[in-house]
């Protein structure tokens, strides 16, 4: 099956550190810089799909309590306080916390892993985001945790919205040396290759952190057919990511108790299970509770 992993080990389980790894990754000062960069830049949806999937729900949890799961900087804060005063800002990292809290000036955050959520009681929220592909940050089994928690302190009525990585798509099997995307057609012409060029020229520093990032982590790559962890090009290929197909996700929200909604292609089109998953990037969720 092509997946774009190329050289990928076989199927081993996930390093124990990688967990570790990325979270000392979201606390380093250039990716907490980057984080607020794009807050400050985007001012909005992330993309298309993310748009969709909170369009669909706000009639639904309107005025509802919001839990924002892995806000990092604040992007989806101001969005998310339109539809209700009631919200609540949580990340595991301190440094993105810290830096919420100095844009974010009298908002309730705190520093939470979305893997234990106990202090929260059961039935708390309307509607609860896990945005820009966050949830794909840690384990397979931990993805599995996260949503049961999500389950849990989701009131009857309310919605889940979360996104997550493509293994079919462009983001997954990246290289620092590459010419074109994964899934994505090849373009020899001389604009291309003189602006794929100048981005590694503009910023030498960050070709070269990309470099080892992706030599160190892509020996930790797994593919599991209908999952699988890699490097992602983001953040210099420091982080391990996990991606998904629609036979894994679909399975993923069974077993925590979820139904899955609607999803969403990063250009806000709604997919079927039976849809062809080559070529979209990754997929915007929303969910209620299965029963």
């Amino acid at each position: 099956m092509n997946n774009g992993l190329n050289g990928m080990a076989s199927p081993t389980p996930c390093a124990p550190t990688v967990m570790d790894q990325n979270n000392l990754v979201f606390n380093t000062d250039h990716v907490v810089r980057e984080y607020r960069r794009n807050a400050v830049l985007n001012g909005g949806f992330l993309d298309a799909g993310e748009r969709s999937a909170l369009l669909e729900a706000a009639p639904t949890v309107r005025n509802q309590p919001i839990l924002d799961v892995g806000v990092g900087t604040g992007r989806t804060t101001p969005l998310l306080q339109l539809l209700s005063d009631d919200y609540l800002a949580v990340d595991y990292a301190p440094e993105m916390v810290a830096a919420f809290c100095t844009h974010h000036p009298g908002v309730r955050c705190e520093c939470q892993d979305a893997r234990d959520l106990h202090r929260y009681p059961d039935a708390s929220f309307g509607l609860i985001v896990f945005s820009n592909n966050a949830i794909d940050a840690v384990s397979h089994d931990d993805r599995l945790v996260i949503l049961r928690e999500f389950r849990r302190l989701l009131k009857p009525d309310g919605r889940v919205i979360f996104s997550t990585l493509n293994m079919r798509g462009p983001t997954c099997g990246e290289h620092p040396m590459q010419l074109t995307r994964p899934t994505r057609p090849l373009k020899l012409d001389a604009k291309e290759r003189i602006r794929s060029l100048g981005k590694r020229a503009l910023n030498p520093k960050s070709f070269a952190r990309a470099v080892r990032g992706w030599q160190r982590n892509h020996r930790l790559a797994v593919d599991h057919e209908t999952w699988a962890v890699g490097p992602m090009a983001a953040h210099d290929y420091q982080l391990m990511v996990h991606f998904t197909t629609l036979v894994d996700l679909f399975d993923l929200a069974e077993q925590a108790g979820l139904r899955i909604l609607t999803i969403y292609t990063e250009s806000g089109v709604p997919i079927t299970c039976d849809q062809e998953e080559y070529g979209v990037d990754n997929f915007n969720v929303v969910a209620a509770q299965s029963n």
